[in-house]
Order: structure tokens, then sequence, then C-alpha cells
């Protein structure tokens, strides 16, 4: 006899803690296409020039290949790279705190430190895919994603792994040998929806705006299935995912980490 998963209802009113110290590095939107447009980047950087003043700076984002000659003496292989073109564009705000990428195969975008609302986050970047949609006419949205990663300052009060995540990776049972690093990828399906989510936990040391090493908590709410969209599928789907976003850090984080985070 098989057992059923429970039912999950997504529930949109519900209400999480809210957090002064939210530990929020980076928030994402990820929309990906498919679109018969075709590919100008000329035409498209002058483009979004005219349309997004408030975006000044622009990089291309190129492909490459990259392969290998083997040869009978190792030393004398052959190897190279083939610049494929350029596959997008990526824009940056004035005040470097938004990114948005117009690629061949989608749009992304991203929020940096300090992260503001969702509202203003996804008014952001619902309105710069407008104009993307506008622009590249996809009729089907192959996979859409909401990412947040999370850098969780690692102090010396806390002692273990235990103490930030509520099921922290494991040393080896039966080896006293020091954990020198970790990386845990897992991904869930949720029941009864056309949603699944990747959670990445690992450790990273200080850098130039951190002083203090950090535990990550990188979650990845997507659609497992390509769609025919209108504004408004979009903007629930976003809804949905926001939650299970939310569901997933807060049952991630210990009760200890909730309270610093307050």
């Amino acid at each position: 006899m098989s057992i059923m998963a429970p039912k999950v209802i997504i529930n949109l009113a519900e209400e999480f803690p809210h957090l002064n110290k939210a530990p929020i590095a980076e928030s994402v939107i990820d929309i990906r296409v498919a679109s018969d447009v075709k590919w100008d980047e000329v035409a498209l950087k002058k483009d979004l020039q005219s349309r997004l003043k408030d975006y000044p700076k622009i990089e291309e984002l190129r492909e490459f290949r990259y392969h290998v000659a083997v040869a009978q003496v190792p030393d004398q292989a052959k190897h190279g790279a083939e610049d494929l073109g350029c596959v997008g564009l990526k824009l940056h705000s004035s005040d470097g705190l938004y990114i948005a990428q117009f690629n061949k195969s989608g749009f992304v975008f991203s929020r940096l430190k300090p992260y503001q609302d969702w509202g203003k986050f996804t008014g952001e970047a619902l309105r710069l895919w407008k104009i993307y949609r506008d622009i590249f006419r996809p009729v089907t949205v192959q996979r859409l994603g909401v990412r947040f990663i999370n850098r969780i300052s690692a102090q010396s009060d806390f002692q273990d792994l235990g103490d930030y995540y509520r099921n922290p990776p494991k040393e080896l049972v039966g080896l006293d040998w020091p954990q020198g690093g970790f990386l845990a990828h897992d991904v869930f399906q949720v029941p009864d929806t056309d949603y699944a989510v990747n959670i990445l936990k690992t450790r990273v040391p200080p850098n130039a705006n951190e002083k203090e090493p950090g535990l990550i908590l990188d979650i990845d709410a997507f659609t497992q299935a390509p769609f025919t969209y209108t504004d408004e599928d979009l903007n629930a789907c976003l809804e949905k995912m926001r939650w299970v976003k939310n569901k997933i850090f807060y049952t991630c984080i210990t009760d200890k980490i909730l309270e610093r985070l307050k």
C-alpha cells in the first residue's frame, strides 16, 4: 500500500515573523523563455539605453565554447576557446543595487543588499520584464524562479551548525575528524503543485564587505513545466513561490537565529 504525501495548501494570508535584520544578500527573479524574435544586440542596446536611463551601465554577456584536441604526447595537446558571440546584456542601476539581464534565453533581475521589501523588489522586476516582453514577445515561460540567497554571520558564541540550521549537515559518524567545510544541496517537490525548491547550505569566508565568516542558506523556488502566461498568472506564481521560500527559510533556521535576526 502506497502512502500519499499530505496535501499542501499554499496560504498566501499566512504571516511570517518580521526580521529587522533580514540576512538577504541577493534576491533574484529568473524568467526563462523561448522567443522567435531575431537577436540583435546592437539594436537591443540602443533600445534599452533609450528606455532605461536609470540603468546607465551596460555590459555584454558572451558565450564561449572550449575545446581540447587530445594528442599522444600530453604536452602537445591543443586547446582553445571559440567566442560564440553576445548572448545577453547586463544592466546596472545608477545606485548599483539592481541588476537586470536581457538574455537570449530569458530575463533575470536581481536586488543586492540591502533588501527593501517584496513589493518594491517585484514592482521593479516586473517593470523591466514588461520591456523584455515587449521586445522579445515570448509566448511561453519555460521556467520561473524566485531565489533568495541568505548570508548569516557565523559568530563565535554559536558553537556548531545546529545553532544555525534545524537540519544541519552532519560530520562522518565513526571518525573524529573536524569538519573543514560543507556543501549540502537538497531538492524538494511541493506536493500538489507545479513547484519545486532547491536548498543549498554552505560556509563562506569573510570578504571585503563582511568581516566574519558566514553560513549560506540559498533557497530557489521554481516551476517545473513550461506554461503559457498572462500578467495575472505570472503575479500569482510569484506570490506562491514567495510563500514557498518563506516556508523553507523559517523551517530551516533555528529559534536562536530567528531571535537574533528580529
